[in-house]
């Protein structure tokens, strides 16, 4: 509501127009007066349309009253004002007082009306900068996005697309709600051509035009392969692979409208970053991921152009794009209750996002591959598949991409005791395998996970210091299993607790910046994607390493000088529910050594 002087600011002179518009401005008049500011300022853009100057000039007088500026000013700005004039004055209507700047629609008409203007890229920044980003808002930028690629996309790429569509209809296949949609020069995805219900089949691909796992074995390189009983690190990703390669080399290949259409490269792929895409994930053990990852790969390459020499003609590149394009495009299906590997045709263009809005599957009774909606869809809006949950780091290696803000990250720990290990030939018999070191394990942010039970038990059992401990540990068994050890004693608890807490500090310190740092970084910097994805990763793996940093923290604290009090305390405090299972756990098995009862001060330097 605009302030109790404002009705006195406008007078009535100041509202009169030239007779020709008198009507519609004594209407706005009412309306200004009777409070109905949203339809006065109706009335006032459509006067302005006939008496551009006056009209104007009131309009800029209660442009603090509401947000709503039909578009129809927009339309009149373009005929009569250069697009830069009228820019210009529609932004001076729009300056709005700061309680309406946060609104969607203050975004939404803003966006268009930029868009009327034919600033595109001003458009779909606006729509971006929306903290609130409604249905309608992701329609629009949508929209506009894949306007704004129309002028720059390949008129060849277009054609391809087009016959890729073509050539599944020839093969009966049916999508007549989606449709191909580029988002930026390498984004595709799938958008609905028309509204859509949920439990709708969307997409049917007959098996066809399906390229599966008993097809790609079938190929002359494939046979070699498994005549000579090669032991490949990705099996169904290298004979899905070679046939990629092959057919890639026939002329009038059958697959040739699908091939066509696929990635060119990879570039957002870690296997293919540049040396300065590289540096943004020195200290994460990631990198030795994407290492061991290129490793593999010429590994497997190696092997099959021995039995194969034919296969040399292509490159190690193109076999790592083939291998990439393998990881991330083929779907797990199950044809006839056989399970197998397929890639299909446009299903695989849906990109990721949970909840997923889309369910898929392989049809015995219709002898194809379908998709259909697990809800409704609105016309324009781009449709998703899930992926699954993942961590960032399996996520950027097989799929070139991130998730923000993904509770399901995970960070590579490495355990090596601070010292020498007491026992260890002891250690060994018991538990029959020999302790190599450093030894790996994956953790999230979940006490209660299996994977951090498996890493604190094993840690409990390489830091054992008495001989008399392993009576209780074998029980019944006639050997010990290191990651299924429970509670010990409280030395023992406390020691394991240290280790941790140098474990976290030691891979944190392997970074060279911390995660403020990075948060800020994020925050002000203009980065790449590939940039971005490394920082959004690294900073996955620091909230984990400091999730577990502050947890040991506070039970060393509470180990150091055990009291039956203090455990109490801590499991009275709402904040640490993440450590309440195990808080627990140490109280009911504390209880049941009752020797455990006498410690009072117990200290370990």
């Amino acid at each position: 509501m605009p302030p109790k002087t404002r009705r006195n600011e406008v007078s009535s002179h100041q509202l009169k127009v030239n007779d020709n518009t008198q009507n519609q401005q004594e209407e706005g008049n009412k309306a200004f007066l009777n409070s109905e500011y949203d339809k006065a300022l109706t009335l006032y853009t459509k006067a302005i349309c006939k008496n551009c100057l006056n009209s104007f000039q009131r309009l800029k007088k209660i442009q603090s009253i509401s947000i709503i500026v039909p578009k129809h000013i927009s339309i009149w700005m373009i005929q009569n004002w250069p697009s830069k004039t009228a820019i210009g004055l529609y932004s001076q209507i729009l300056i709005i007082p700061r309680p309406y700047q946060t609104k969607p629609k203050f975004f939404m008409r803003w966006g268009t009306s930029k868009y009327f203007f034919d600033l595109m890229q001003d458009a779909i920044q606006c729509l971006e900068s929306s903290n609130h980003h409604t249905s309608e808002i992701e329609k629009l930028l949508n929209q506009y996005k894949t306007q704004a690629l129309q002028s720059s996309i390949d008129s060849g790429e277009l054609d391809k697309q087009k016959r890729l569509l073509e050539w599944l209809k020839s093969g009966q296949a049916l999508f007549p709600k989606i449709k191909i949609e580029c988002y930026a020069e390498d984004y595709r995805g799938v958008n609905a051509r028309k509204a859509i219900s949920s439990k709708e089949v969307i997409l049917f691909v007959p098996r066809s035009h399906m390229i599966t796992l008993e097809m790609a074995k079938d190929t002359p390189v494939a046979k070699k392969i498994i005549q000579y009983r090669l032991d490949l690190l990705s099996p169904k990703h290298s004979f899905l692979s070679t046939f990629l390669l092959q057919e890639k080399k026939i002329q009038d290949s059958f697959w040739k409208p699908y091939l066509d259409v696929l990635p060119k490269s990879y570039s957002n792929f870690p296997i293919f970053f540049n040396d300065s895409d590289l540096e943004w994930l020195k200290g994460s053990p990631f990198l030795k991921q994407v290492k061991d990852k290129i490793t593999d790969l010429k590994k497997d390459y190696c092997d099959i152009c021995q039995v194969a020499p034919e296969f040399l003609q292509n490159s190690f590149d193109e076999f790592c794009w083939a291998r990439m394009t393998a990881s991330s495009r083929i779907f797990g299906i199950n044809i006839k209750g056989v399970k197998t590997d397929a890639f299909v045709p446009l299903a695989d263009m849906l990109n990721h996002k949970r909840p997923k809005l889309t369910s898929w599957c392989y049809s015995d009774e219709r002898q194809g591959f379908i998709i259909e909606t697990d809800e409704n869809i609105e016309k324009g809006q781009m449709i998703f598949d899930s992926y699954g949950s993942k961590c960032n780091s399996r996520f950027l290696l097989n799929y070139g991409f991130v998730v923000d803000d993904n509770n399901a990250n995970e960070v590579n720990v490495m355990v090596e005791p601070d010292g020498t290990i007491s026992l260890i030939q002891l250690k060994e018999g018991l538990s029959r395998e020999t302790l190599q070191f450093p030894k790996s394990f994956r953790l999230v942010i979940d006490p209660n996970d299996v994977s951090f039970s498996d890493f604190m038990s094993f840690i409990r059992f390489i830091l054992i210091q008495e001989e008399k401990e392993f009576a209780n540990l074998l029980g019944k068994n006639s050997y010990i299993k290191p990651t299924k050890i429970h509670f010990i004693s409280i030395q023992n608890e406390l020691a394991t607790w240290n280790l941790i807490e140098n474990i976290c500090i030691r891979a944190l310190n392997q970074y060279p910046t911390t995660l403020e740092q990075d948060l800020e970084i994020l925050k002000i910097c203009e980065l790449t994607t590939n940039q971005r994805n490394c920082l959004i990763l690294r900073m996955g793996e620091k909230k984990i390493l400091n999730f577990y940093k502050q947890f040991s923290e506070k039970m060393r604290q509470l180990f150091s000088n055990f009291d039956f009090s203090e455990l109490k305390k801590l499991q009275q405090i709402q904040e640490n529910y993440h450590y309440f299972n195990y808080l627990t756990r140490i109280n009911n098995q504390l209880k049941n050594q009752t020797e455990n009862y006498n410690y009072k001060q117990i200290s370990i330097q």
